[in-house]
């Protein structure tokens, strides 16, 4: 097996755009959505606002809605797809931009450490999130608490992950506090986008690698096993004020999946496809759940064969080409981890099985059968039999004394011009595969001395037995004489003795 993305994953990449072997059809392309808001973080608002914006998609989205929470509280929201209007530009090659427009008053619940989320969802379900920090004081005159985002943090992490965030107050960029836990509780709560800072848990100080910067941390995973855990930050100000913490469910995944292929290794050629099933590839924490599967198929006669998606859980192969086949399964995750291995299996031809007939007399190897004459007889091979694949493809070769003179499943043979002696039919069938099967027969012509019976009814053991009776018949006239002669000896005249 060979775990890691690196090379490999590059590799499987470039295979999968660039070969269409097993492709049905070319997938369409479907990225996530994307907002932008064209004011700056961190804005400072007297009473009212105009937020204007983009949205980019390849079409309008299912819904586009916005909300503002001033520090825990959701204290406005509403609807922004009717305020859409098509641009006419274009980002990222074919996808199309559309302009949004939302005025906003704060008069009615000033003073306001504020966010401003938006949110998008598109036709297929993808969701982006765009959040922009505001403040404003109103006429009360109060230091008012900062405000933090996470700056496109991944839902999966692995190694070691750089988290950005943007924290400010009215006066700027401050200060940040990170910490990640694994509690059920903080989980339930991490539903909600923005948390109370919870109690049980150890803050971590995030740094600025630029001065002037945002706070960011080097967050190293390896530290934790594998799951799903809330990310937690807050921002703090100099003055110790602290912001409602920003909380993110997130996966942390080091380790590789493992791929597993379960199928035959021996199969018989038929009509039939051979299933070969993956499903039973996991990875260590996270199931099957997200996995993408690469199928790659070699050995058999259309080349190499390739088919990947994350519900391309089964392979199938089609079983009416014998051969030997090497078949590789390689799963992925998210995280970019992967695992390969090879099944070998094979399809055995079948070989046919010839059946000749002649007048529609089935013949065995070795038969003998005498012909009425006639200027040709029928002979057949349609009762040959083979696997269901092969038999309408099966080649039926006629020879006559070894001379391969015809093929198809039904002919007329000619009678033969020399009928002196005997001659043999042989049949050869033959599959798609090159496998053949013969069946030789002895035929002659009734009456001639090509007929195989010929020999047994004038001559070979008739012969002997027709000099046996004529020996017979003339020791029996021979033994006859024998006994005429004895009997007229003795009928001579009797002598007679004198007294």
């Amino acid at each position: 097996m060979v775990k890691g993305l690196g090379r490999l994953g590059s590799a499987l990449c470039v295979l999968i755009l660039l070969s269409p072997l097993g492709m049905s059809e070319t997938p369409t392309t479907d990225d996530s959505p994307q907002i932008i808001i064209d004011q700056n973080q961190g804005l400072f608002v007297d009473s009212s606002l105009n937020i204007s914006g983009t949205y980019i998609d390849e079409e309008m989205p299912i819904s586009l809605t916005w909300k503002i929470f001033n520090g825990l509280d959701l204290v406005n929201e509403g609807d922004l797809i009717d305020s859409l209007a098509e641009t006419g530009g274009s980002h990222e090659s074919s996808r199309n931009s559309w302009g949004y427009s939302l005025d906003l008053n704060f008069s009615s619940y000033t003073p306001c450490s504020c966010l401003l989320e938006i949110r998008a969802t598109d036709v297929n379900n993808q969701i982006d999130v765009a959040q922009l920090i505001l403040f404003s004081q109103g006429e009360e005159m109060i230091q008012l608490a900062p405000r933090i985002i996470f700056d496109s943090t991944p839902e999966k992490l692995t190694g070691t992950v750089m988290i950005h965030t943007i924290a400010m107050d009215e006066g700027g960029l401050t200060g940040a506090e990170w910490t990640v836990s694994n509690s059920s509780e903080i989980a339930m709560s991490c539903i909600q986008s923005w948390i109370e800072s919870p109690e049980s848990v150890q803050w971590y100080n995030m740094t600025s690698l630029i001065s002037g910067s945002n706070p960011m941390w080097s967050f190293d995973t390896t530290a934790y096993d594998d799951g799903e855990y809330s990310l937690i930050i807050r921002a703090v100000s100099n003055d110790g004020l602290t912001s409602p913490c920003a909380c993110l469910t997130v996966g942390i995944d080091n380790h590789a999946p493992t791929a597993r292929i379960e199928g035959s290794t021996e199969v018989n050629e038929s009509a039939g496809m051979i299933q070969f099933d993956g499903s039973g590839s996991s990875d260590q924490n996270w199931g099957r759940e997200g996995l993408v599967f690469l199928w790659v198929l070699d050995g058999g006669p259309d080349g190499q064969i390739i088919e990947s998606g994350d519900d391309y859980r089964t392979f199938e192969v089609d079983a009416t080409q014998s051969g030997h086949y090497t078949l590789t399964l390689t799963v992925a995750d998210s995280a970019g981890f992967s695992d390969t291995i090879s099944h070998q299996f094979n399809i055995s031809n079948q070989a046919p099985v010839a059946q000749l007939s002649v007048g529609g007399q089935h013949l065995e190897e070795g038969d003998s059968i005498t012909l009425v004459d006639a200027p040709q007889w029928l002979i057949e091979c349609g009762g040959s039999t083979d696997s269901e694949n092969d038999k309408p493809g099966l080649i039926c070769t006629w020879y006559i004394d070894g001379e391969p003179l015809m093929t198809g499943w039904e002919r007329q043979m000619q009678k033969p011009d020399d009928l002196s002696s005997s001659h043999t039919l042989m049949l050869e069938v033959t599959d798609d595969d090159g496998a053949t099967n013969t069946i030789t027969v002895t035929f002659g012509v009734q009456g001639t001395p090509s007929d195989p019976m010929y020999n047994d009814e004038l001559g070979g053991v008739g012969l002997w037995a027709l000099m046996i009776i004529i020996a017979g018949i003339l020791v029996s006239i021979f033994l006859v004489i024998i006994l005429i002669r004895l009997y007229s000896n003795q009928s001579a005249t009797i002598p007679k003795w004198k007294r």
